[in-house]
């Protein structure tokens, strides 16, 4: 029972509306079907701002995207992100290389070259392998921000495109508060997010 109630309901405010009214151009005909067309949302588009310019400047210039989009204050987040990637990409790369060329010294027998270190072949090995799978997921990171910054790019550019304006309010007030309906007040700032 609940399904076709459902399945009638939807159907109901999925079909447009008809009306019936009588006609003066043709007497003949009592009533004619016209049919009122439903409420629709328009979407006021720019056409002058290109989604596919943003993605091809976000690609050839990391940021040049999101300035493309007038989102300036993201450029900083998406240089800080690759410049901490980085960063670590090069210290485990250099770590890597110590513990790689003291565990070759180690298993190659030759008695010019020395282990500075105290560890032993097995657990410079583990440390090698250690620091170049974080070198590697840092490399990883940094391909990953490149991709997640042209897709930014792309999706603000659909929604500058669309028309989508965002209207956020954020307050910060004081506030008072009663305590379980006693004389104990508590006070302090209440935060108020308006969409």
């Amino acid at each position: 029972m609940k399904r076709i109630t459902l399945i009638i309901v939807f159907f109901s405010f999925c079909t447009s509306a008809f009306s019936q009214k009588k006609t003066e151009k043709n007497p003949d005909v009592f009533y004619e079907y016209t049919e009122t067309p439903s409420d629709t949302l328009t979407i006021d588009s720019d056409s002058t701002h290109s989604t596919s310019r943003a993605s091809l400047l976000s690609s050839v210039v990391p940021g040049l995207g999101q300035a493309y989009n007038g989102k300036h204050w993201k450029i900083p987040i998406i240089y800080s992100a690759f410049l901490f990637f980085g960063s670590q990409a090069y210290e485990n790369n250099i770590t890597y290389q110590f513990f790689r060329r003291n565990l070759i010294a180690e298993i190659d027998g030759d008695p010019n070259t020395e282990n500075t270190t105290n560890r032993t072949a097995e657990n410079l090995k583990a440390n090698r392998d250690q620091f170049r799978r974080f070198r590697d997921l840092n490399m990883i990171l940094i391909v990953v921000t490149y991709f997640l910054q042209i897709g930014d790019a792309n999706i603000d550019a659909h929604l500058i495109q669309f028309g989508f304006k965002k209207q956020f309010a954020l307050s910060v007030d004081p506030s008072i508060n009663q305590v379980n309906y006693t004389t104990n007040v508590a006070t302090g700032l209440s935060l108020k997010l308006t969409f």
